[in-house]
């Protein structure tokens, strides 16, 4: 049996201060529209343990040109030991694992986008114990690019070509939801009882061009419709002597990044409200522009839960040192979630 697969996220930027730069995270650089997102694909199960899922970006590229999203294969008849192959998520980062069209606000954590490395090809074994009271993830990956801008995060590798140039990534997670599972939304659509996950993560990339080390510590609460979430990612990137590939860094860098969100759902109305504040240090050796926090407010109305929601945010970001940016930004966001 399969399922479709789709997300289209239709965006439109009614205002954008003029420092706004899509590499540096910023929702656009430019009043206007912006088409986010445009996946489709299908998933399945054979024989009730085989589970599968293939789908694509159609204009994912920034010219516009269509890339893989995902495409794997999983074993998944033992609940203590679940084994996923092939171009999927990376188990680091609740808000990265939650999926890009399952936030209660429409982007995720600037942090999230630039220090967890997203999916990947490789493959990872799951486990999940007493109802998901106790859970673990451990896998291997090729390993990870990241890209020498910081806020545009980790490179989504398909490897079409093998791992060429990046050698291994190993990823260990742990996690708990003692009062029951969670759902995939960071939001409580379901206005459940009182439900609690938290989880630590870490990887190792030994890459071509960097070895990376990546911490992530992780807090989900849902209460009578009322959401809090809180994240820490760190990462260390230490340079090669002899780099696989060009490279602009020449010395270690350690990077560190906070994130802490509220929100609350009015299943009566359909209407979700929303805040996020992040504090983020590239660098934790210099003292720039990029050194921030940014704060993030929106509301979201469900048309049909999550699958149909139209979104608006407004992200101020001020920096902490250097010349202060012009780049707030006013987003709205139309999406479609199958």
């Amino acid at each position: 049996m399969l399922s479709p697969i789709v997300l289209v996220q239709a965006q439109a930027v009614p205002y954008v201060g003029e420092d706004a730069f899509l590499q540096a995270g910023d929702a656009a650089e430019g009043q206007g529209f912006r088409l986010r997102r445009a996946r489709v694909g299908f998933a399945g199960r054979l024989a009730g343990y085989v589970p599968f899922a293939v789908s694509g970006e159609l204009a994912g590229g920034a010219d516009g040109s269509a890339r893989l999203s995902e495409a794997w294969i999983g074993y998944a008849h033992f609940p203590f030991a679940n084994l996923y192959f092939g171009a999927h998520d990376v188990p680091f980062s609740r808000s990265a694992m939650a999926g890009a069209g399952e936030g209660a606000l429409i982007e995720r954590p600037l942090a999230v986008r630039a220090m967890a490395p997203s999916r990947q090809v490789g493959l990872h074994v799951e486990g999940h114990f007493r109802g998901r009271a106790f859970s673990y993830f451990a896998g291997m990956f090729n390993g990870f690019q990241r890209s020498d801008q910081f806020f545009a995060g980790y490179v989504e590798n398909a490897a079409s070509f093998g791992n060429r140039f990046d050698h291994i990534a190993y990823v260990a997670r742990l996690a708990t939801e003692p009062l029951g599972p969670l759902p995939r939304s960071v939001q409580d659509l379901a206005v459940s009882r009182l439900r609690v996950g938290a989880g630590a993560s870490y990887f190792f990339s030994d890459g071509g061009t960097r070895d990376i080390h990546g911490v992530g510590a992780d807090l989900l609460v849902h209460v009578e419709g009322a959401h809090a979430l809180a994240e820490l990612l760190w990462n260390q990137s230490n340079p090669e002597s002899a780099p696989t590939q060009p490279l602009g860094q020449l010395a270690p860098v350690t990077s560190i990044g906070l994130v802490g969100e509220l929100g609350y759902f009015v299943r009566r109305i359909k209407l979700g409200v929303n805040a996020r504040f992040e504090w983020l240090d590239p660098n934790l050796d210099l003292s720039d522009e990029t050194d921030s926090w940014a704060l993030t407010a929106g509301a979201s109305y469900h048309f049909i839960d999550n699958t149909l929601k139209a979104q608006a945010d407004f992200t101020h970001r001020q920096e902490r040192h250097g010349v202060a940016l012009d780049n707030d930004a006013v987003a709205l966001q139309l999406q479609l979630n199958l």
